[in-house]
């Protein structure tokens, strides 16, 4: 029985010192900029002076710094199922899509400023974002292992565009990729003249009997 007693003290001893798997945590005051993010949770980038975005794209908020309230949205205003807001990271990492032929991203302020446009990015309206082009796939382990691949886009926001020189961009960080049009087997364009082919020669048929 001793030995049994010794035997088990010395079990849970040894469990007691095996270190505790981390949880990994979701980006807060700890980031001190968009780039100190990105050097952080990133596999490398580099920077956008501008970009023309165009025709179909998916976006999600993946991180946050300040502590007013920003939002992302295809709408401005009240916030509804196409809006991220740092007021809960709940929906972070989950895709929505969008039509920048059609439709537009809005980045607000709760204390302003309100309404600021992403698209296009340039020298227009820098002093609000920041971009940035993923050259490495990245796995974001705290939005449940959420992979970003090569080319994704990321545009940090900065909330009082430069106005109190706070140039952080951080204060929400939005991914979007660009959504591929779905390929044309190349089978279905040998396909489409077989088949007019096909009813060529029917025809042909049709009228030699006749």
């Amino acid at each position: 029985m001793k030995i049994f007693t010794t035997l088990l003290g010395l079990s849970f001893l040894t469990l007691a010192q095996l270190p505790l798997a981390s949880a990994a945590t979701f980006p807060g005051s700890n980031i001190d900029n968009i780039e100190t993010y990105l050097d952080a949770y990133s596999n490398g980038y580099t920077e956008l002076n501008a970009i023309d975005f165009s025709n179909q794209w998916q976006y999600t908020a993946i991180a946050y710094e300040s502590g007013n309230i920003n939002t992302v949205s295809m709408t401005t205003g009240t916030p509804d199922s196409t809006t991220f807001s740092t007021a809960s990271h709940s929906n972070f990492g989950e895709w929505k899509s969008i039509d920048f032929s059609s439709g537009q991203l809005f980045f607000e302020d709760s204390d302003g400023p309100i309404n600021i446009e992403l698209d296009p990015f340039s020298s227009a309206n820098d002093a609000y974002f920041r971009v940035f082009e993923l050259s490495a796939a990245t796995t974001l382990s705290y939005l449940n292992d959420l992979t970003l691949s090569v080319g994704t886009i990321i545009i940090g926001f900065n909330d009082n565009g430069l106005g109190l020189g706070d140039a952080d961009y951080d204060d929400i960080i939005v991914a979007l990729k660009p959504i591929s049009a779905v390929p044309i087997p190349a089978a279905a364009f040998l396909f489409a003249p077989a088949l007019l082919g096909f009813m060529g020669l029917r025809r042909k048929a049709k009228n030699s009997i006749a």
